[in-house]
């Protein structure tokens, strides 16, 4: 599967997954953390596990970065993001 997204670029759908991405994701910090509910935080709840956890990983720039371009929701290289859209710093 490809998606297109604005700016013209086809992405596959494994650019989407980042644990099935064989770059760097498997390096990450959070990669098989059994705390799910830190990632998603309701926006009334702190995410400062999530933060800390981000604080030490190798790759949390790329994570940001790849939560912004592909719209993710949820705790990503350490700030909050709604839909790609980065919502607590």
């Amino acid at each position: 599967m490809t998606v297109q997204l604005e700016t013209d670029a086809v992405i596959d759908l494994t650019d989407l997954l980042p644990l099935s991405d064989s770059r760097e994701w498997h390096r990450a910090a959070c990669r098989g953390d059994p705390n799910h509910e830190a990632w998603f935080p309701y926006p009334s709840q702190d995410f400062e596990y999530a933060r800390e956890v981000c604080a030490g990983c190798p790759i949390r720039d790329a994570c940001g970065e790849f939560a912004a371009r592909t719209g993710q929701s949820g705790v990503w290289g350490g700030h909050e993001f709604d839909r790609g859209r980065m919502i607590r710093p």
